[in-house]
């Protein structure tokens, strides 16, 4: 009878037991430090509710909205993100995408190597640090950008040497006057100096002759932005192209859904949803590449932390912005100018009305002086 016998060269796939101190047990190790850093976090707590009094307000009261009215300062940065992009991207979208990539992360880096240790990879400290900054720079700009301080900036760089003259925008300049191509690029010239993002919705324009314009309404032989492109109709409209009644046999749910005689603005899907999605993804695209470039970035885990470092930066930066640089209407302004909520009452809590003057009588009460 023949007996089937490993080869020699089998591999051993027991995994071979490991001593104790290569292991990191839940008991006592972890709940230990756990329980230690609970107990830390609730003496302080007790101590700054000793020393400092919370900044709350009166009972909610739906007829006044404080000025500015800020969300608790772990969604501040979604509140913050509400102002650079379209409400159902910043509040539904992004916030989801962003949650469900921090829970891939352990399945995209599949390493084993470094598992556990801080900074695991040879080249991780530089990744971490040129993140930081790369991050920092980069938000910081386009925040700074989307509220047009470059400009105001530079109106008021005289006022470095002692001179009250503003400085025109560059922007609202027309180098190109009288040229034969002024209307090539005069287009390009205001596209590199917008004010902020929402100038490509409402201020930058551009006109190209063309044989005919799509759409509905007059046409005058030119394609203009963004006059010829904020009505543009969606297909299968019932209102252009194929024309039909809006259907009655629908069910109430299924009209609400579908877009009979609807349409959409490319302008404010490029300055709402394209420029803000194109930030999010390009910068940190061209931070893996550069650095791939630069020889730091090799394997999987150094794309992570950096992308991971970026994250962080963002988070607090937005954050930080939102709590102490967002005035009133949430204008961006310096921290000095916030508003603060125990000393300005008008935002502190809603004053009372004064008495009034009248006082309800009834008149058929004899003696009132009304009647005899």
């Amino acid at each position: 009878m023949a007996v089937a016998t490993p080869a020699a060269s089998a591999r051993e796939t027991v995994r071979q037991k490991r001593e104790r101190d290569q292991e990191l047990l839940v008991w006592p190790d972890l709940v230990f430090v756990e329980f230690i850093c609970a107990v830390l976090f609730t003496i302080t707590f007790v101590a700054l509710a000793t020393f400092f009094n919370a900044p709350l307000l009166n009972k909610a009261n739906p007829n006044v909205t404080p000025n500015p009215s800020k969300a608790p300062w772990y969604f501040m940065n979604l509140q913050e993100l509400l102002l650079h992009m379209d409400k159902g991207l910043a509040g539904v979208i992004v916030p989801t995408i962003l949650l469900i990539g921090l829970m891939a992360i352990p399945y995209i880096d599949r390493d084993n190597d470094g598992q556990g240790v801080w900074f695991g990879t040879v080249n991780s400290i530089r990744i971490a640090l040129f993140s930081f900054a790369w991050s920092g720079i980069w938000i910081s700009w386009l925040i700074l950008w989307d509220n047009g301080s470059h400009v105001l900036v530079y109106q008021h760089l005289p006022q470095l040497w002692g001179s009250n003259e503003r400085l025109k925008w560059l922007g609202d300049k027309n180098p190109f006057a009288g040229w034969p191509v002024e209307g090539a690029l005069k287009p390009i010239w205001d596209f590199v100096f917008l004010r902020n993002r929402l100038a490509i919705r409402d201020t930058w324009s551009w006109s190209l002759p063309v044989p005919f314009q799509p759409g509905a309404g007059p046409h005058d032989g030119r394609l203009d932005w963004p006059k010829d492109f904020t009505q543009i109709p969606l297909p299968l409209n019932g209102t252009w192209g194929w024309s039909w009644a809006k259907p009655g046999w629908m069910p109430g749910w299924m009209l609400h859904v579908y877009w009979y005689n609807s349409d959409f603005s490319l302008p404010a899907i490029t300055a709402e949803w394209a420029v803000p999605i194109l930030a999010m993804i390009g910068l940190p695209a061209l931070m893996i590449f550069v650095l791939h470039k630069i020889g730091w970035a090799h394997t999987v885990r150094d794309g992570m932390i950096a992308l991971f470092t970026g994250f962080i930066v963002v988070y607090f930066a937005l954050t930080i912005v939102g709590a102490a640089f967002r005035g009133k209407g949430q204008q961006l302004v310096p921290p000095y100018r916030v508003p603060n909520l125990d000393k300005d009452p008008s935002i502190q809590r809603q004053v009372p009305r004064a008495p009034s003057q009248f006082v309800l009588t009834d008149l058929r009460t004899p003696g009132s002086g009304l009647y005899g």
